[in-house]
């Protein structure tokens, strides 16, 4: 098997992952023995490589009658809801960034005065699913106690694997588990998730939700695509081998999680392997944007995507705090004082039916900003089937 890359194709991580080619002629494709050699191929290292058994990717093929686009989309929503079926899952969740013990019962009492079903730690606070010290788990687990007996479900976000490596905003996590890029033979800027940083983050993140109580997950960057040509690590030989391995374990990763019955949001395609969202519409620097403009350009977001995502596979995005740049020009807070773009936000996000990730320290700020809150919370879990339901 070796990986080629398209000339045509853009060499972003994640964007487009290198093609399969398999052939039974002689040059670069399969050969099937009891040992071999790898050679050639990207980079053209050879490595020594016993094959005792392979196991090809699993691929899921819709025939379709009609290039209608609404008769194909119903088609691919029902595949959809048919083989990942834990996509139908709808719940309401908030991205606290006050994530102090105070703050979170705080956000987690308007929440059950709401109707609100899932806090979730948000990035950029100062929540660490890494951190392994008894006394912050315990934390945590308290916090999770007092969520639960007011119904509500507790999560928290964590970066696991892109930007990960070398030189990385997302902490280094080893520099024998970053990759090697092919080109250069130097340490790149994402993890390995075929090195060993593969047991040590499902270990703690299993370690976590299970000394916690946490039900649900959010997984930024997780493996997109990048090859790696170390020779050193774990679970892969060499670059050949490498972008299969990764992909393979990074759904080992998720079905696990799913075997915990932990709600999983995952910014990628592994709804195959347990995952119940992905962005929909997603551009982080729509985001900085004034208010009317990023509710525009989201509304025709989820136009588009739903020809394709059922409304309950996705999530979109609210800022009602700063997320990169905007300012008071971007973000909705103080909320009473922007009601028309804070009710338009949760009726058109509502009334599809899509989740979206408000984030923030708070759903509201006063009575009346609460009873817009609550009258379109309501709206929603009274229609909620049929707003989830297909277009």
């Amino acid at each position: 098997v070796s990986w080629e890359v398209d000339p045509e194709i853009s060499k972003t991580p994640g964007a487009d992952e290198p093609l399969l080619k398999c052939n039974y002629s002689i040059g670069l494709g399969v050969l099937l023995g009891t040992t071999g050699k790898k050679a050639g191929g990207l980079g053209g290292v050879s490595n020594p490589i016993t094959l005792t058994q392979v196991e090809s990717f699993r691929v899921l093929e819709l025939v379709t009658d009609s290039s209608e686009l609404e008769r194909v989309g119903l088609s691919r929503r029902r595949m959809t809801r048919l083989l990942t079926p834990q996509t139908q899952e709808s719940p309401m969740f908030f991205h606290g960034t006050n994530t102090s013990v105070a703050g979170v019962q705080a956000a987690v009492d308007q929440m059950e005065e709401v109707g609100f079903d899932m806090f979730i730690y948000s990035f950029g606070s100062s929540f660490n699913m890494e951190n392994t010290d008894p006394a912050y788990i315990a934390e945590i687990a308290e916090v999770v106690k007092y969520a639960n007996a007011k119904g509500i479900e507790v999560g928290g976000y964590d970066l696991i694997c892109l930007a990960r490596g070398n030189g990385s905003y997302g902490g280094n996590v080893g520099y024998q588990w970053d990759i090697m890029e092919p080109d250069t033979y130097k340490l790149g800027p994402n993890a390995c998730f075929a090195s060993g940083w593969y047991e040590k983050i499902h270990e703690i993140v299993l370690n976590f939700f299970n000394k916690t109580g946490m039900s649900m997950i959010e997984t930024d960057g997780p493996y997109g695509g990048s090859s790696c040509a170390s020779t050193n690590h774990d679970h892969h030989t060499g670059l050949e081998d490498s972008i299969y391995w990764q992909n393979r374990l990074q759904g080992t990763f998720y079905k696990d999680l799913k075997e915990l019955n932990i709600f999983i949001n995952q910014p990628d395609w592994y709804f195959h392997h347990g995952g119940n969202k992905a962005p929909m519409g997603y551009n982080e620097n729509q985001y900085s944007l004034p208010r009317w403009e990023d509710l525009a350009i989201s509304r025709q977001g989820m136009y588009d995507d739903t020809y394709h995502f059922i409304p309950s596979m996705g999530w979109m995005f609210l800022p009602l705090v700063q997320y990169h740049s905007g300012g008071a020009a971007a973000e909705f807070e103080p909320l009473s004082k922007h009601l028309p773009e804070y009710e338009w936000a949760l009726a058109q996000y509502m009334g599809y039916g899509v989740a979206v990730v408000y984030r923030g320290p708070r759903l509201y700020d006063t009575s009346e900003t609460k009873a817009l809150v609550h009258k379109w919370v309501s709206f929603y879990n009274k229609y909620r089937d049929i707003l989830t339901s297909d277009i």
